[in-house]
């Protein structure tokens, strides 16, 4: 795996705290780095996936998932759920701004 590319990731990934309290960053380090290994390896198997598919045949015409697949289904939700968590903890930190669905919404009531 390219470590440059997760060191890139992880940097991208840092970028989005610098608003948020320098305490809660420390404390969700080692997330921000789980989730850039987490989105280079998606990355990685997605191009597995194009190039070779998601489903092998046997000679007797079954079919089944490709490993590289089922792996990446997995680490989808493992990254999803750790997204969801950072996004959270960012979303703490965020002034709610009223964006132009919210003002649409406001117009019908």
């Amino acid at each position: 795996m390219d470590t440059k590319k997760i060191k890139k990731e992880y940097e991208r990934l840092h970028a989005l705290f610098k608003d948020v309290d320098e305490t809660k960053t420390k404390l969700v380090d080692e997330l921000l780095h789980k989730a850039a290994f987490l989105k280079v390896q998606l990355d990685d198997l997605q191009d597995e996936v194009i190039k070779h598919g998601a489903v092998e045949y046997s000679s007797k015409g079954n079919s089944r998932q490709t490993p590289c697949y089922k792996t990446y289904l997995a680490s989808l939700g493992v990254y999803q759920t750790v997204i969801k968590t950072l996004n959270s903890i960012i979303g703490k930190n965020a002034i709610d701004e009223d964006d132009e669905f919210d003002e649409f919404m406001k117009q019908i009531k």
